[in-house]
């Protein structure tokens, strides 16, 4: 398990981390066979393990942290319960740090089983926002006289982010004798970006066809454009509305809430203690941080970060 060491919240040094999950493949194929997307997910995130091994780690980094969690709560109860800070039970001791070891396992392998996923999203953002920068310089050096391989490899040797480094694998892949056809089939396959995806099939589907390389190109770079162009116009649509919202969740409202308590206030028979503007305050200051959430979430793929 080569990749151990990327793992969040790995509870043990890599070498150890790699031998206990390969003594623990087996019950990690459970995981594994309970996650079916887990291997695909491994393969596209660059992630050199198997999933067997991979679901070991969960199972692994869940019971490291069950322990802790279970025997630092313990030994506290206990330590506790002797220095007669407060009368504790046995059982009551057991049942907490069974239900502390049991929150910090859950948490953990999610935290684990849920890696690859973030690592697609971020691979998928970055190749997106570099996609149409790197179509166009192949349709460029094409278009210049250059072959497609040599265009591809202007790309992977230039700097477009994630892109470059998928093109990357292609060359390696063409000058180890693999088809060029071939590589770039793999090449999508492999890729969770599904405007990647279409790019890469639509130049693959135009070269089997015996199209012209610079027509292929260009139509490609063109779809992509109006994409991104449909895209932006979504996003400014959306922000009309969210914009809306905003006014009224976190300006109209609040001003008029403050209002209706401080006159309901100044009856007798009601009591507002400052706890409740505090209250308001800390709600106000969640909602504008999840509206800010909303926002970066919505923006377009194409446009990236």
């Amino acid at each position: 398990m080569s990749e151990t060491h990327t793992l969040p919240g790995a509870p043990l040094p890599p070498r150890l981390m790699e031998r206990l999950c390969y003594h623990f493949r087996g019950p990690g194929s459970l995981v594994a066979r309970a996650f079916p997307q887990l291997g695909n997910q491994l393969k596209q995130a660059d992630i050199e393990t198997s999933k067997e091994i991979y679901g070991a780690s969960v199972l692994v980094t869940s019971g490291f942290y069950f322990a802790t969690g279970f025997l630092s709560v313990a030994i506290l109860g206990l330590a506790i319960s002797r220095t007669g800070g407060a009368q504790l039970v046995a059982k009551d001791i057991l049942l907490f740090s069974v239900a502390i070891g049991a929150f910090a396992a859950i948490m953990s392998g999610l935290q684990v089983l849920l890696y690859p996923r973030i690592m697609l999203g971020k691979k998928v953002r970055d190749v997106e926002r570099n996609l149409d920068f790197a179509l166009r310089t192949i349709l460029v050096e094409s278009r210049s006289g250059v072959t497609l391989f040599d265009a591809i490899n202007i790309v992977a040797n230039g700097d477009n982010g994630q892109v470059s480094k998928e093109f990357r694998k292609a060359v390696r892949k063409i000058s180890t004798g693999t088809f060029q056809n071939d590589a770039l089939e793999e090449l999508a396959e492999n890729n969770p970006s599904l405007h990647f995806r279409r790019a890469i099939w639509q130049l693959v589907n135009g070269l089997k066809a015996g199209s012209d390389v610079n027509a292929v190109m260009g139509a490609l770079v063109e779809s992509i454009s109006n994409e991104k162009a449909n895209q932006v116009r979504k996003y400014g649509n959306s922000l009309k509305l969210l914009s809306l919202l905003y006014m009224m969740l976190g300006a109209i409202l609040p001003a008029l809430g403050l209002t209706m308590l401080i006159i309901l206030s100044t009856f007798p028979q009601i009591k507002l203690g400052e706890e409740v503007f505090w209250g308001l305050l800390v709600m106000l200051a969640i909602g504008q941080f999840m509206f800010v959430g909303i926002i970066k979430n919505s923006r377009p793929s194409l446009l990236g970060d």
